[in-house]
């Protein structure tokens, strides 16, 4: 009885055994490294671009206000001087008095523009940092989704994080398993060729060289 019950022990942990295999077997579980598929993706270099002369067009702005404030500095000065100064008059004295407290407000005025503008501008660059993120991590995942489903993957997994300690979830990738290099050639074949640049820029190049050479003079 017990070596029959031992048979059976047996057998059914062969099959298990062979089972395990054979689901380890069909599973295929590939990895990515999602920040390099963001670095390396050309959607991620334009809105970086973008994002920088835009932030040099407010730098620009800001410039502008800055120097608009620093122009009111010399009245202020030489207005309280002259508030100051014992060779005026009582009453011219008080007249600089009142104007040099209304250019005061002015100046605060204008401090608090400038406060304003960064706050506002600061945010609508964040926002549009966000919007720009989002929709270039959404078309990622979505290639690889697609990617994923088409070459019947089990999962994709990221290799590109870190735990609490800063050291890599993922120690070790075998490169067979590794997409990172798929996915960034998927994403950038509707980048716009710099060779196709200078193609639709040569007619013109040619039209200038066949125009007629100015005479000579004699």
């Amino acid at each position: 009885m017990n070596r029959m019950l031992r048979r059976w022990i047996g057998l059914a942990g062969l099959w298990l055994a062979g089972a395990t295999l054979g689901l380890a077997a069909e599973s295929r579980v590939v990895f990515v490294h999602m920040d390099r598929v963001f670095n390396e993706f050309y959607k991620t270099k334009l809105a970086d671009t973008q994002l920088k002369e835009q932030g040099g067009q407010v730098q620009a702005e800001r410039k502008k206000l800055t120097d608009e404030y620093e122009a009111l500095q010399p009245a202020l000065i030489k207005l309280r001087e002259d508030a100051q100064n014992p060779a005026l008059s009582e009453d011219v004295r008080a007249q600089k008095r009142n104007a040099y407290e209304e250019k005061m407000v002015e100046i605060r005025d204008f401090e608090n523009k400038i406060k304003r503008f960064d706050e506002t501008r600061r945010k609508q660059l964040d926002d549009q940092s966000r919007r720009m993120r989002k929709r270039i991590v959404d078309e990622i995942l979505e290639t690889i989704q697609v990617y994923g489903r088409n070459q019947m993957f089990t999962a994709v997994l990221d290799s590109s994080g870190q735990s609490l300690n800063g050291v890599p979830t993922v120690v070790f990738v075998e490169p067979r398993v590794d997409i990172t290099g798929d996915v960034i050639t998927m994403l950038n074949r509707g980048q716009p060729s710099p060779v196709k640049e200078k193609e639709a820029a040569a007619p013109a190049e040619k039209a200038e060289d066949k125009k007629a050479p100015e005479p000579k003079p004699k």
